[in-house]
């Protein structure tokens, strides 16, 4: 327990380091959530240091703080989202229902691997918001994820994104999905040895995630890279591989069609058809 403590001081006075990193790099302005998440955790912290841990007062302090937390981590990822999104002037409402689409898949996806008990107390909007406020590290680590997989592999975009976005969108999928990690392996072994580990663990990773966000928020981070521009000969290309794509397309359905007729003409088409 004496390891786990010293942790959490690490913890603790690496998020107070952290702040003070991104107001001296004047980011405050980029990522007000994000500078409120770290401040919060520290400062109801320390208020719940000097409660009595069996007390009534404690457990209360404990509920309000983790709701607190829960509305700062939800305003950490959509913050992130909306500064990804700024790399894609025409994207418009559809980040919103990409956004809604990406969370819905999360919080499946946790649901299914949790697998909660939720049927006597299924009522909305109240099972809802208790499934988030329990698998919020989860599902923001999963939808953040999931961007990365649309944007890259779906839509195969190669849009540069400044430093700063692209190094809190890697450390906060980081950061969020090992509290989801250790979750599991709490939920699933239920042995204290285990759950030590596992805190002990989630703890080093979480203050790893502080030390990298510490070494890479820079107010340079905040420019866009130049863009890598094809050469003639590439976009050539490109534009002959669509015009044989768009070639391919477009002759499908006399092939269809043709297939068709000469099918049409097999015997044994016929006899079936007999």
């Amino acid at each position: 327990m004496s390891i786990q403590r010293i942790l959490w001081i690490a913890y603790v006075f690496a998020e107070v380091l952290l702040v003070f990193r991104l107001l001296r790099e004047g980011l405050l302005r980029k990522y007000p959530f994000f500078v409120a998440f770290l401040l919060a955790e520290p400062i109801g912290s320390l208020f719940m240091l000097r409660t009595n841990v069996r007390s009534l007062a404690f457990t209360e302090a404990f509920r309000i703080f983790t709701l607190i937390m829960t509305v700062f981590r939800l305003g950490v990822a959509g913050e992130l989202y909306e500064r990804i999104c700024e790399h894609f002037p025409g994207i418009g409402r559809f980040r919103v229902g990409l956004a809604a689409a990406l969370v819905l898949i999360a919080g499946l996806a946790a649901l299914f691997t949790f697998r909660p008990d939720l049927v006597d107390n299924w009522a909305l909007p109240q099972t809802l918001v208790e499934a988030i406020h329990r698998f919020q590290s989860e599902i923001l680590a999963g939808a953040l994820l999931l961007t990365w997989i649309f944007l890259r592999y779906v839509l195969s975009i190669r849009q540069p994104f400044q430093p700063n976005v692209l190094n809190h969108w890697r450390i906060a999928t980081t950061y969020f999905g090992v509290g989801g990690a250790a979750y599991l392996v709490i939920l699933l072994t239920q042995r204290p040895m285990v759950i030590l580990t596992s805190n002990i663990v989630m703890l080093s990773v979480q203050i790893a995630c502080f030390v990298a966000w510490f070494r890479t928020m820079r107010r340079a981070g905040e420019e866009l890279p130049a863009f890598h521009r094809l050469s003639p000969a590439q976009v050539q290309a490109v534009e002959q591989y669509n015009r044989e794509l768009l070639q391919t397309v477009t002759s499908l359905p006399g092939e269809v069609s043709a297939r068709q007729a000469e099918n049409r003409d097999i015997p044994l088409h016929r006899a079936r058809l007999r």
